[in-house]
């Protein structure tokens, strides 16, 4: 498989491990991760973005022009492999920032982000249960449509390189990469499927949630009952001393003064 990954080494970025990190969630998955302890990885092929760890044209005719000339479609299975690539490979997102910012609330509103979670570069990496074919790092953006060969081509390179269109989200994120070709089988229609189906929508990960969260912040948008309730949730599991705010966005000009 080494000619679909012609590259040896790929090393993202990583900020300062007092740099802040936020993960904006709904309530349902604030309370799954406080019940189970587990951080939730989903797999890249779900994602909205269909880029979601692809590659340049130049990449693809790179890749193309190695392979053996009895692979009747180069430039088909080169494609077909990185989409298969996508459906067992697991990221957390994370929005690498100093503040809460109104773009992040309102990303995938449909979603209903209510809370979300503050913590550091470091604490993260302190609190989740590493495994060999985990990856942490910054995303980095890049002009897809004009750009040539981007970045060098490793498993695990597509998923933290994205389209320059996306640079306001300022991601960070783990990586958990599970790749492998099934037995017997071939680089040719149907590999995505076949791969998926072995795969599923996602991973859990074990995490220190006490390591891991610094503070809670609610939505400008939630009431503040969902605040109430995030701090009993938190007192039941003697994580009281974690705090709960408000989001800055929130505040009220015209009340100030009273």
């Amino acid at each position: 498989m080494g000619v679909y990954f012609p590259d040896d080494e790929f090393h993202p970025d990583i900020p300062c491990e007092t740099e802040t990190l936020w993960r904006y969630i709904d309530f349902t998955q604030f309370i799954s991760l406080i019940e189970t302890g587990q951080l939730w990885f989903s797999a890249a092929s779900n994602f909205t973005d269909k880029w979601e760890g692809g590659l340049t044209a130049k990449q693809v005719e790179r890749i193309s022009e190695t392979i053996p000339s009895f692979v009747e479609d180069n430039v088909g299975s080169v494609r077909e492999l990185y989409d298969a690539l996508r459906a067992t490979t697991y990221v957390s997102c994370w929005h690498y920032r100093d503040e809460e910012t109104a773009a992040m609330w309102e990303l995938y509103n449909d979603r209903g982000k209510e809370v979300a979670i503050k913590t550091t570069v470091g604490k993260l990496r302190r609190a989740v249960r590493w495994s060999d074919d985990m990856l942490m790092g910054c995303v980095e953006y890049k002009d897809y449509v004009d750009g040539g060969d981007l970045f060098p081509i490793t498993r695990e390179s597509p998923f933290f390189h994205k389209r320059s269109s996306f640079e306001p989200e300022q991601e960070f994120r783990i990586m958990k990469g599970e790749f492998n070709m099934p037995e017997r089988a071939a680089v040719s229609d149907g590999l995505k499927e076949l791969v998926a189906n072995k795969g599923g929508p996602g991973r859990s990960v074990s995490v220190n949630r006490n390591t891991l969260i610094d503070e809670v912040v609610m939505s400008p948008v939630a009431g503040g009952w969902l605040k109430g309730l995030v701090k009993r949730v938190l007192a039941t599991y003697e994580m009281d001393d974690v705090e709960v705010s408000d989001s800055k966005l929130g505040s009220d000009p015209f009340s100030a003064g009273e």
